[in-house]
């Protein structure tokens, strides 16, 4: 009876843990706006050059230096929560996967499933950064286009930046839209593509910024270098993905693979409970059990190595 109901508290936890994090003001939306616009200033200098009435309260603290890196992180991933947040969903799922499974199975055994189900925030977090990542830069030769015909119509890259703020889809609007706000408060436009190449580490888009302050200190003409910088990010991109289509076999291979063991130990502990319960029960077979999933997880990490470009 006990364990459904440490089940039920646990989920309730979290869920409401869930609830706690999704739930955020406008002012603090506003705030944490205002805070990637200036980067990694002190909190002192941040409040100067802020207005007034977007000011943080004197309640609010800054963020710590040693979380700032983890605040940068989640921003690349486009997640509106705070680094404490993270940190603290983070633990609870780790203590989740201890509790679920202290009764049951050994401490080694326990102590694997709370780094799992504690590791998961930190893998969703990696997937929505590397596809937030991707549709940026599969984005980005469409802008460069969009500002090349803006400024062949005699328009300046500045106005031809908002007209792409407005017509460009997620997450490039985002950007643009905090490019634009760090230039309202006193940016050069070359400073501020260069923030926007910190928030958005894309190799892709370190030729756009290089060009527009090459463009600045040069003065030559924009809309050929633009041209030229779409066009190469266009044959980066291709060059991409044929070399994904060429591992493609490799990749799955190496996948399934890697599931197969956990999937036959899954299977077998569902249809022949006492085949596998020496492995979860038994000294012998949990040092067996532990050295298994270690090589697994090596040879997960070999084959991704050996794919990779």
């Amino acid at each position: 009876m006990t364990l459904p109901i440490l089940i039920l508290a646990l989920i309730m936890a979290l869920a409401l843990a869930y609830y706690e994090f999704s739930r955020r003001s406008e002012a603090n939306k506003q705030q944490d706006l205002h805070r990637r616009i200036l980067g990694p200033s002190s909190a002192t200098e941040a409040e100067a050059r802020l207005p007034g009435d977007i000011r943080q309260p004197q309640a609010s603290r800054p963020t710590p230096e040693f979380l700032r890196p983890i605040t940068q992180w989640l921003a690349q991933a486009g997640l509106e929560i705070r680094p404490e947040q993270f940190l603290g969903l983070t633990l609870l799922g780790g203590l989740a996967g201890v509790l679920l499974t202290a009764l049951r199975l050994h401490l080694g055994i326990v102590c694997l499933y709370g780094a799992a189900l504690g590791a998961l925030p930190t893998v969703y977090v990696l997937i929505q950064r590397k596809r937030r990542l991707a549709t940026f830069s599969q984005q980005l030769p469409y802008v460069a286009d969009f500002l090349r015909s803006t400024l062949r119509a005699g328009h300046p890259l500045a106005r031809g930046l908002q007209m792409a703020t407005e017509n460009s889809p997620e997450p490039m609007a985002t950007e643009l839209r905090l490019t634009l706000e760090q230039m309202r408060y006193g940016a050069s436009l070359p400073d501020a593509m260069e923030t926007m190449f910190k928030r958005v580490p894309e190799e892709s888009l370190g030729f756009f910024v290089a060009a527009v302050r090459v463009q600045s200190h040069v003065g030559s003409s924009l809309a050929e270098i633009l041209d030229r910088v779409a066009e190469a990010i266009r044959a980066r991109q291709r060059l991409q993905q044929q070399i994904k289509a060429l591992t493609a076999q490799a990749r799955m291979s190496g996948l399934m693979v890697g599931a197969m063991p956990f999937l036959l130990l899954m299977l077998f502990t569902l249809i022949r409970p006492d085949y596998t319960g020496v492995l979860f029960y038994d000294a012998t077979g949990n040092k067996l059990l532990e050295a298994a999933i270690t090589m697994d997880l090596i040879a997960l990490f070999v084959i991704n190595r050996m794919v990779k470009v």
